[in-house]
């Protein structure tokens, strides 16, 4: 075999396990097998969602067993696209769907999120594990699961929050959660661009 052979070979091992490892780690969290989530992350990484903004994976890893008893279960369709990998640094991007159903004011509703999920992950002891995790945002919806009844929203309360997770923040409104409102999110471009900016430099190794 080649050297650039050899070193084709290694970039698409490297990008299935990363892709791998991205989809492991939502399936284990909806099926609650918080073993498996758990050997998915760096026991150091720093994870920002909707409902936390912490570092250390077990300690997310156990917030998410809490916040799951009490605030149900929601699932997670992944479709990891883009990974960039240098040497045991790499990063992915994943387009994404949460699904969610719930009740609100006594209406039953689902609400769904169209997000991209992105990692810094890191190998260690020759497997890569997440170092980072946090959500994109897109857009989100909201809808009765009964048609006939009406959304029980609060329209100028929503119309406060942010454009691309606005249904998201009034459900965790609901229960008690106040979302960040800065986020990272499409509606605001140019906070995005310095995001990923960011990344690429922490890629490089520049930081």
């Amino acid at each position: 075999m080649s050297q650039d052979q050899a070193q084709r070979l290694q970039s698409l091992i490297d990008r299935e396990e990363l892709f791998d490892l991205v989809r492991r780690e939502r399936f284990a969290r909806d099926q609650r097998r918080f073993d498996v989530m758990r050997a998915c992350f760096h026991r150091d990484a720093y994870i920002r969602t909707s409902w936390y903004d912490g570092r250390g994976g077990d300690a997310y890893v156990e917030a998410t067993r809490k916040w799951m008893a009490s605030a149900g279960n929601s699932k997670h369709w992944v479709f990891p696209a883009f990974a960039q990998v240098n040497g045991d640094r790499a990063t992915v991007e994943s387009p994404a769907t949460i699904f969610n159903r719930a009740m609100l004011d006594g209406v039953e509703i689902d609400f769904h999120v169209f997000c991209r999920f992105h990692s810094r992950a890191g190998r260690e002891d020759g497997q890569w594990k997440l170092l980072t995790f946090e959500v994109l945002f897109e857009r989100d919806e909201m809808r009765p699961v009964n048609p006939s009844q009406t959304l029980p929203v609060d329209w100028e309360v929503l119309a406060t929050m942010r454009p691309s997770y606005r249904f998201l923040a009034y459900i965790q409104h609901s229960r008690g959660v106040n979302v960040n409102p800065d986020l990272l999110g499409d509606d605001r471009p140019e906070a995005l661009e310095a995001f990923h900016r960011g990344e690429d430099r922490w890629l490089a190794g520049e930081g």
